[in-house]
């Protein structure tokens, strides 16, 4: 008689079972998508049907989110902070225009890359460029900033004239800053950090680049239809752009605000 072989498996190997899940267990995983599936679109209607206002309520978190479009010294501050550069326009001392509006590139700062803003802007000029010259014979000038810089606006579907594409235009004097000073240290500080290429101006011999800032007089915000708003010198420095407000629920009386960015042509 023949007797099988028989192989055995040595103690402590792995057995290979199939893992099969419990039936209960089962039902738990379909249920808890079907929830999680109805959750999330409970969530994308609520969204539309309140005109983005959850988006912002999340997005507040996120320090790079402009503030609402009705906290005007807010969005003043917050761009200020956020510019590189602005449009600066001052009176032309050049004979053949002389008194003639002129606008310049002038890169700024209001702090150093990363840090808190002051609200005050700092740049670098050199008699050699006219905007210097126009400033030398009369230091008041405008300055505009425009939300979509770093193309915030164009890249969510709205023209960068459009009202809501926020902008701001600040006029007042420029005044130079004497070297040693507290504040001639921190704006130089500031400018280094934003723009490197500026410790080459400085060093360049012959060019004499001097720091200055704009003491504002009016700030003029337009960032919604219905024309610019006017923001006090006080409630401006008063404006923390760092801190967002949350978005309150309407309550059916107020005037519903659409959302800021819309690829809607509006006639007025």
């Amino acid at each position: 008689m023949t007797i099988p072989t028989v192989s055995y498996k040595q103690f402590g190997d792995d057995i290979a079972r199939p893992v099969v899940a419990p039936v209960g267990t089962k039902r738990w995983i379909v249920l808890y998508i079907m929830v999680t599936a109805v959750l999330l679109t409970s969530l994308a209607c609520w969204n539309n049907l309140s005109g983005g206002a959850l988006v912002e309520i999340f997005n507040n978190e996120d320090p790079d989110v402009p503030p609402s479009h009705t906290e005007y010294a807010k969005m003043a501050r917050y761009l200020v902070h956020k510019a590189e550069w602005v449009s600066m326009g001052s009176l032309s001392t050049v004979d053949a225009i002389k008194g003639f509006p002129m606008v310049n590139i002038i890169s700024v700062a209001d702090s150093a890359r990363g840090e808190k803003s002051t609200g005050v802007l700092y740049f670098f000029l050199t008699m050699l460029d006219y905007t210097a010259q126009d400033l030398h014979k009369d230091n008041r000038l405008t300055v505009m900033l425009t939300l979509d810089q770093d193309k915030y606006c164009t890249n969510n579907g709205i023209d960068p004239m459009e009202p809501t594409c926020a902008r701001i235009m600040i006029s007042g004097r420029a005044d130079k800053l004497e070297n040693g000073t507290a504040e001639y240290d921190f704006g130089t500080k500031a400018m280094f950090s934003r723009h490197p290429a500026a410790q080459k101006w400085i060093k360049t011999d012959g060019h004499n680049f001097f720091l200055c800032k704009l003491n504002i007089t009016q700030i003029a915000v337009l960032d919604f239809y219905g024309g610019p708003h006017y923001v006090t010198v006080e409630d401006y420095m008063a404006a923390d752009p760092d801190k967002q407000l949350t978005v309150a629920a309407t309550d059916g009386n107020e005037r519903t605000i659409p959302p800021r960015f819309s690829t809607t042509t509006t006639v007025y």
